[in-house]
């Protein structure tokens, strides 16, 4: 899973809502099951992992399973923390994926990323999906060295699970009649059915949790490894 960097005013206005979690539990509840693990250090790096547990509701999997496309977005935010003023972003970033279900060869297809840097993958199955997508490893936020030894710190996650919007299906449309024909000569693209299934589209709703981790100070959180 690969992220990509913010410019500082958009990452200002994607990620401020994360501040409102800075009085929260690091293990507070959501519907996602969305869990920020202990903060590591590797290599002169620093490193978080997360993981959605419940992503998908049985009406969304069915949804999915019928062709109809979603895009999964993760916001994460390295924060340090100020006395008597709104804490700082230090380090913001983004990253998006679109995923959908293909019927001709029974698997998901995903794009991630956008522009030149978008990749696509194939998943066989939704636990196949969930297990890449939804459980981060190790992802790094910011070099050690970055980082103030006696600043205080913390890491925020926010995910977003959307139903596709009617204005995007365009979009996944080209991307997929993008990518040639079936072997049996019939074009691809996105069934035409599912624009009419939009409409009805309002009831499944944005799936959104926010967590963070824990605080830790550098020099106290890494002294143990040896990282000076």
């Amino acid at each position: 899973m690969r992220f990509r960097a913010l410019p500082l005013l958009l990452a200002f206005t994607a990620i401020t809502t994360l501040a409102a979690v800075g009085a929260a539990p690091a293990r507070a509840e959501n519907d996602l099951g969305l869990q920020v693990d202990t903060v590591e250090v590797s290599s002169g790096a620093v490193l978080v992992s997360y993981r959605v547990e419940k992503p998908f509701t049985p009406r969304l999997e069915e949804t999915l399973l019928q062709g109809m496309p979603a895009t999964i977005v993760y916001e994460v935010g390295l924060w340090k923390r100020r006395v008597f003023w709104f804490d700082k972003l230090i380090v913001a970033m983004k990253n998006e994926h679109r995923v959908m279900y293909d019927p001709w060869r029974d698997r998901f297809r995903v794009r991630s990323g956008v522009g030149i840097e978008a990749r696509t993958r194939s998943f066989p199955s939704i636990d196949s999906l969930e297990a890449t997508l939804f459980d981060v490893r190790r992802l790094p936020v910011s070099l050690l060295t970055a980082l103030e030894p006696e600043g205080s710190y913390y890491v925020t996650v926010r995910v977003l699970i959307r139903p596709l919007a009617e204005e995007d299906l365009g979009e996944v449309e080209d991307w997929l009649a993008g990518e040639g024909k079936e072997p049996d000569g019939s074009q691809r693209g996105l069934p035409r059915y599912l624009f009419g299934i939009t409409a009805n589209l309002s009831g499944l709703g944005d799936r959104t949790a926010v967590a963070r981790s824990a605080h830790f100070t550098p020099a106290r959180r890494f002294a143990a490894a040896g990282v000076r």
